[in-house]
């Protein structure tokens, strides 16, 4: 469960970073505002592709396969699906 603690840090952290992103991109003009609301979208993105990561790792760990099977499966559709989107 420790390993849960530190996951919930990381994501209260990519929380704040990504509000400050949005703020910048909402606020900032020119280069530097794209670039925060780039950085924004990206995090949006990132996070919960790290947590459905971490918590298949943490699944394989404590051998609860149907879930972590599951978790793999996700991360599948998530990769073939940006796959996809960077070929079109």
């Amino acid at each position: 469960m420790n390993d849960l603690n530190t996951l919930s840090k990381i994501l209260m952290g990519a929380l704040v970073i990504t509000f400050v992103c949005a703020l910048g991109g909402a606020f900032i003009p020119g280069t530097a505002g794209h670039w925060s609301g780039t950085a924004c979208i990206i995090i949006l993105i990132a996070a919960p592709v790290l947590r459905v990561t971490w918590l298949v790792a943490d699944w394989t760990k404590t051998r609860d396969m149907k879930f972590a099977l599951l978790g793999c499966a996700l991360l599948v559709v998530l990769a073939t699906s940006g796959a996809i989107a960077l070929l079109r």
